[in-house]
């Protein structure tokens, strides 16, 4: 059976470019706040097409001869819960905008009644703007209703899934209201590129093409980076987290294009300083591994799971890795061409992260040499400080480590204040200190700390 239908409106990469350099200015004006109803109705159309193309979804090797038959009704309950979003937030825009016509409109209809034209106005369906928006939210809500009559069955064959996303796509491709959100979603999240790239990117040897595929690689990361930002409210406000996965799923296909792009227009640039060459090869190799550990690993049988804490730290450790590598993608690009640019301008959270894995950093380590020195000395001593240390650390920068690793942390806290004699210790220390060299390892890795590298610093006293 052919599954490769399309499901997101090819939107060329010139008119992307032409809305940016016209409309930047004006979007970069208008809160996210003041848009974000039709952004992320507009974000999940698009989510929900790419959910429905099994290429996206995250997968190990060893599952991937089995797409066709597995079970897809975690997957459908995951969609369905989309489409009432969708139906929601289409409603939302319907009420707002009918708002807003009546406080605008009823003068014009005054006078189109003063004139006797109110009722041909109203025969031509001037009354009925929003009619597009209605017909997309009865549209989705069939394709709802059909979606929970096949999870009734218990089980959603692939065939199932496939013709249901055949149907859906064909459904928003007939819907003007689908179309326009979507275009605007695509333009509207690439124009929160920060003003200081846009100004980068326009100074690049302008009789060239370079200076307009940076701009095209600024805005798509700038897109990507923005996709994510509904993933970060979910997780802070403690919303379901495996409705997050289309959204993964749309964040995946779009960064697929933008290595795409790279490997075939960016990198092929005629007369390409071997420099710059160098600085796009490896942004590229250094996404494509990131985007494996996400889609290979991280949310790999996230459908599946039923207990929040897993689910949280998954989603969290995905959403960390995509986030960091984006933004290091952006900065190490920008600083080919301005190494003096100051990163705080560009992300306003860089800073804050850098900060919080610097002092992580920094603690763990001291942590590690603490645990070092009670294993080899085996006295009350060592012991006293190093519980003195944990107990700082528990209440400071315990925090900046990834969810799924304060359990793990916690756990060591409390065997090590338990155990009573060095018989007890001792071997507590010395799985401890395995897993806090692990865990410093790993944060060294961290894509904000690629420019800091670490001293390793004696510990005092």
């Amino acid at each position: 059976m052919d599954t490769s239908f399309p499901l997101t409106e090819e939107v060329p990469r010139e008119d992307t470019l032409q809305a940016l350099r016209t409309t930047h200015a004006r979007e970069q004006r208008v809160g996210y706040e003041a848009s974000e109803p039709r952004y992320e109705l507009g974000m999940w159309l698009q989510a929900l097409r790419g959910f429905f193309r099994a290429r996206n979804h995250p997968l190990a090797e060893a599952d991937q001869s089995s797409v066709l038959t597995r079970d897809w009704a975690h997957e459908l309950r995951i969609a369905r819960q989309t489409m009432l979003r969708i139906s929601q937030l289409t409603l939302r825009v319907v009420y707002l905008e009918d708002a807003k016509r009546t406080a605008a409109g009823r003068a014009g209809e005054s006078l189109l009644d003063d004139l006797g034209l109110l009722d041909a106005a109203q025969s031509a369906g001037l009354e009925q703007p929003t009619r597009p928006l209605v017909d997309l939210a009865e549209a989705v809500s069939d394709i709802c209703v059909l979606s929970e009559s096949l999870l009734e069955a218990g089980s959603v064959s692939f065939y199932a899934w496939a013709t249901i996303g055949k149907i859906l796509h064909r459904e928003l491709d007939r819907s003007e209201a689908a179309r326009a959100l979507e275009r605007a979603s695509h333009h509207d999240a690439a124009a929160k590129l920060p003003a200081p790239l846009l100004s980068l990117a326009q100074a690049v040897d302008p009789a060239s093409a370079l200076g307009s595929d940076i701009l095209i690689i600024f805005s798509d990361l700038a897109r990507l980076l923005e996709r994510l930002r509904l993933v970060e409210t979910s997780l802070r406000r403690d919303r379901p987290l495996k409705q997050m996965l289309p959204v993964f799923c749309l964040v995946y296909e779009e960064a697929r294009g933008l290595l795409d792009f790279i490997e075939t227009r960016a990198l092929r640039t005629d007369d390409l300083a071997s420099d710059i060459f160098d600085a796009l090869d490896g942004m590229n190799y250094a996404l494509t591994m990131e985007l494996r550990k996400v889609f290979s690993h991280e949310l790999v049988g996230l459908s599946s799971l039923r207990q929040s804490p897993p689910i949280y730290a998954r989603v969290e450790n995905a959403h960390g890795l995509l986030r960091d590598s984006f933004q290091q993608s952006v900065v190490g690009l920008a600083q080919m061409f301005n190494p003096t640019l100051d990163v705080a301008r560009l992300f306003s959270t860089f800073q804050t992260k850098l900060d919080q894995s610097l002092l992580l950093r920094d603690d763990l380590w001291t942590l590690l040499q603490l645990v070092r020195r009670a294993e080899k000395e085996r006295d009350r001593q060592p012991i006293s400080r190093l519980l003195e240390r944990l107990i700082s650390f528990r209440e400071g920068s315990l925090r900046y480590l990834m969810y799924k690793d304060w359990e793990a942390c916690e756990r060591f806290m409390e065997e090590v204040a338990a155990a009573r004699g060095a018989v007890e210790v001792t071997p507590v220390l010395h799985r401890f200190s395995a897993y806090l060299e692990t865990l410093l390892g790993q944060v060294n890795m961290r894509a904000v700390l690629a420019e800091h590298p670490f001293e390793y610093p004696p510990l005092d006293g």
